[in-house]
């Protein structure tokens, strides 16, 4: 197994255990630790945890002291504080302590003494009700390890985009429809897999910015790719994900040819012979996943024998 298909192989395997992690969370129902509306503290913490029968933990609080934090966050599944619009750096410090996922998408502002406390998470963190991140912010929360969720961003500034830069894991901008070129070069620093899947449309010129991303990068907002598009993320050399993609033109795939890394095309389920052969055809079937052929038998619609 050469080096390209081992790291596409890598992701693959860690995308499809989050996945079965994802289905086994969701299929177990949530405990709801309920703080009537009013700050919870700690002695009331630990009687409510103790109500706790499976799940996910919700705590359905919209305050928190630091040592209700602490006790909550001993909790060992995921942990969900999705009421809390406010976090002070002492609960911030107290909830990043807890060792499994950490769902905090009420909070809306992110202060940088805040994101530097979050910072010493170490798992997958939901803040997607962050609207808003000052680079002071982003720069304090890079240096957390673990998957990062930020899908609130409407809105992300260059600057912001290279102080979040060292992040070195996976990260999640869904919130954001479009980038210009030069967001796009320094969202393209990112030190780990990125999902842009709120993107609905895409210059070549920002297209090419991204291609020099070195992990993965997942497009799914994408439901057309253009030639000169294509042609731009051909460029990019790690595993490209473009899952609304249903329909693959000869001329975009003649363009995606020259990519390396592995193309995940879920969506399409057919593609003509033309299209296929401008592939190259002989594609590890699990870099086009969603492509409806085997190795060394391909599906694909064939133009009628003379």
């Amino acid at each position: 197994m050469n080096i390209s298909m081992w790291i596409i192989d890598r992701w693959i395997r860690r995308a499809t255990w989050a996945a079965i992690c994802l289905v086994l969370i969701a299929s177990q129902p949530p405990t709801v630790v309920r703080g009537q509306g009013i700050p919870l503290d700690g002695a009331a913490a630990r009687r409510l945890l103790h109500a706790h029968r499976g799940g996910p933990l919700v705590v359905d609080a919209v305050a928190i002291d630091a040592a209700a934090a602490a006790v909550v966050a001993e909790f060992p599944g995921e942990l969900l504080l999705d009421r809390l619009e406010v976090l002070t750096p002492e609960v911030a410090r107290a909830v990043a302590g807890h060792r499994g996922p950490l769902g905090l998408s009420g909070v809306r502002s992110l202060a940088p003494e805040v994101a530097r406390e979050l910072a010493r998470h170490g798992s997958i963190l939901w803040l997607d009700g962050v609207a808003v991140v000052s680079p002071e912010a982003a720069a304090a929360l890079a240096p957390h390890r673990g998957p990062l969720v930020l899908d609130g961003l409407a809105v992300l500034t260059p600057r912001a985009a290279r102080a979040l830069a060292p992040h070195a894991d996976w990260l999640s901008l869904a919130g954001l429809e479009e980038v210009d070129p030069p967001l796009a070069a320094a969202l393209a620093l990112h030190d780990g897999p990125l999902s842009l899947d709120g993107l609905v449309q895409l210059t070549p010129e920002a297209a090419g910015r991204l291609a020099t991303l070195r992990y993965p990068l997942s497009l799914g907002g994408l439901a057309a790719l253009p030639p000169a598009q294509a042609g731009a993320l051909a460029g990019h050399r790690g595993l490209l994900s473009l899952p609304r993609l249903e329909t693959l033109p000869r001329q975009t795939a003649a363009a995606l040819s020259a990519h390396r890394g592995g193309i995940l095309l879920p969506a399409v389920r057919d593609v003509s012979y033309d299209a296929f052969a401008a592939l190259g055809g002989g594609l590890d079937p699990l870099s086009i996943a969603g492509l409806p052929f085997m190795a060394g038998g391909s599906t694909a619609t064939r133009p009628p024998a003379r």
